[in-house]
């Protein structure tokens, strides 16, 4: 909270300053950038496939491979940020994929202080996102629309990502919003459990 009200003054101090906050976990943070949005500045705001999609109340104590920086927060406050999605608040979703090796987790101690602090989620967000979103009356199109449109417009790219138009790259992906499938998490063993 305190970084994000360091970022809004410094935006009325200096207004043609483009600030954007990165990873937003905290739900708390919302109202403050209802204001700032409300004051006209300029200023953008990201969250990521894991704080839509995870609660901390589901996860067992002890996990490392959970373990990210911020952390996962609680299930009201996952709602509460889907809510500043769904107002515009929150203005697009990344992965903040940062993968690592099993060893790095920690897994065999359980030891959440040392573990590193990633999550490995590219390859799974549209699934996470569309099955979170469906609940809560989320279309394919938004989904696009905060994991594509917004964020190559926030990166400058919008002139050559982000839709399907002639003379942009042409990324697409075919999706079937009835594919089911289970995610695993290999153990060192080998084994996969299911999580």
């Amino acid at each position: 909270m305190d970084a994000i009200a360091l970022i809004t003054s410094l935006q009325e101090k200096y207004p043609d300053l483009r600030c954007h906050i990165v990873h937003l976990s905290a739900s708390s943070a919302l109202p403050l950038i209802r204001a700032v949005r409300s004051a006209g500045m300029n200023l953008t705001v990201e969250t990521c496939f894991h704080y839509l999609c995870l609660s901390a109340n589901d996860i067992p104590h002890g996990h490392p491979e959970f373990k990210c920086c911020p952390p996962i927060r609680e299930a009201t406050n996952r709602d509460l940020l889907w809510d500043g999605l769904k107002e515009g608040l929150i203005d697009c979703v990344v992965s903040d994929h940062s993968p690592c090796v099993a060893e790095l987790k920690k897994l065999d101690e359980g030891d959440i202080m040392n573990a590193w602090g990633g999550i490995s989620t590219l390859g799974l967000g549209l699934s996470l996102l569309w099955t979170e979103g469906t609940k809560r009356g989320i279309n394919i199109g938004q989904i696009i629309d905060w994991t594509s449109t917004r964020t190559a417009e926030h990166a400058g790219l919008n002139n050559l990502k982000g839709q399907l138009k002639v003379g942009l790259d042409g990324d697409f992906i075919i999706w079937d919003p009835e594919a089911e499938f289970t995610v695993c998490r290999k153990l060192r063993c080998g084994l996969e459990t299911n999580i």
